[in-house]
């Protein structure tokens, strides 16, 4: 496989078994990876008594305490077929925490869309794994997310007829669309580059996701972040600009939009520099503190003094511009929190129907109904 592209030790009895059963190369090979080390984490009274038939605690203590940035989530077993199925998934685990709940949001809600557009438009976003590590390294670097260059997907759309990866020139969808041409591309040996399957996935894509028989370096190549966010040249739209192509394909309510618009406008000044990262500000902090001595020793007055105006950040209390931008913070109090213990213990039928009976008694549900 060219995009596992660095020495990868496996188990190798694990992976022979998995592919003696059926499993294709690139998951047995994954899973074989997990087992090359003992579990980190075991839990008293579930070792021998945990039935591997039914349960998968075994199998997850090895695969919960792998730290990737991704990570791959079978379904947990269901105890009855009326269980809901919960289904495969792709975990994204490289965000960071930030100092404020807009911040957390933003970036949260950001990833999910981005997730829902990758599957819509069925993008591919494959670059070798080696360069995966390369970007990992040079994002530690000092002031990267503005001044530093990543190695991303330069072509994420459905492959066509004509793409870099076939060594043939190439306009892609993003492209036609920036320049205003609606045309399509012209039929080769009878078979247009727009068939799919009842899955809406292109036959390019599915037959063709790696671009087979060429140099795959053309897919990909080195971006700022403010490119990867917005967009570089016309063939390459942006990861945002791909967020709001994709609200607006689901038709997204103004309330909604208007919500939204303000996370992508804050990651996009997070991407370009107009706004710092956390790591830039607390770096400015220190090095601004009157007991910094411009010897690399944080003491505990600044430490102190760090972490208590990160908490009034955090609470709404202090305003940084060049963190936040406009963006103000709603101030977090006490007041009105809900002190009781949520309770998760299902309801018996007689105490729901004691509820229901008083909420249709109260006066403003009278008024309404």
């Amino acid at each position: 496989n060219m995009y596992n592209d660095i020495p990868l030790p496996i188990d190798e009895e694990k992976y022979e078994e998995l592919r003696k059963d059926g499993v294709d190369p690139a998951l047995a090979q994954h899973i074989a990876h997990l087992f090359v080390r003992d579990p980190l984490v075991i839990f008293d009274g579930a070792v021998e008594e945990v039935d591997n038939e039914t349960q998968t605690e075994h199998f997850e203590s090895i695969q919960s305490t792998n730290w990737q940035t991704m990570r791959w989530k079978p379904p947990p077993p269901r105890n009855s077929p009326n269980d809901p199925h919960i289904g495969w998934r792709t975990e994204f685990r490289s965000m960071e925490m930030q100092l404020t709940d807009f911040e957390n949001a933003a970036f949260t809600v950001f990833t999910v869309l981005l997730t829902r557009a990758i599957l819509t438009f069925d993008l591919n976003l494959y670059i070798p794994i080696s360069r995966v590590d390369a970007n990992m390294q040079r994002a530690h670097g000092r002031n990267a997310a503005a001044k530093g260059k990543f190695f991303f997907r330069r072509h994420m759309a459905p492959l066509e007829l004509g793409d870099d990866g076939y060594g043939v020139k190439y306009a892609s969808m993003f492209s036609r669309a920036a320049k205003g041409d609606g045309s399509e591309d012209a039929e080769s040996d009878n078979e247009s580059v727009d068939d799919a399957d009842d899955q809406s996935i292109s036959d390019n894509r599915r037959f063709f996701p790696n671009a087979v028989g060429s140099i795959e370096e053309n897919s990909f190549e080195e971006m700022t972040m403010a490119e990867i966010m917005t967009g570089k040249g016309d063939y390459f739209p942006g990861l945002i600009t791909l967020v709001r192509v994709y609200l607006d394909y689901i038709n997204t309510d103004a309330g909604t939009m208007n919500r939204i618009s303000m996370y992508l406008d804050f990651i996009e000044k997070r991407s370009t520099g107009e706004l710092v990262t956390p790591a830039t500000w607390v770096r400015n902090y220190v090095r601004n503190h009157p007991d910094y001595k411009g010897d690399s020793v944080v003491s505990q007055s600044i430490a102190f003094d760090l972490l208590n105006t990160c908490k009034e950040i955090g609470e709404g209390t202090v305003h940084i511009p060049e963190l936040l931008g406009d963006i103000k913070i709603d101030r977090i109090t006490s007041d009105g929190a809900y002190e009781t213990k949520l309770e998760s213990k299902r309801a018996r039928n007689k105490r729901t129907e004691e509820l229901l009976r008083r909420y249709v008694k109260r006066s403003e549900f009278k008024t309404t109904a």
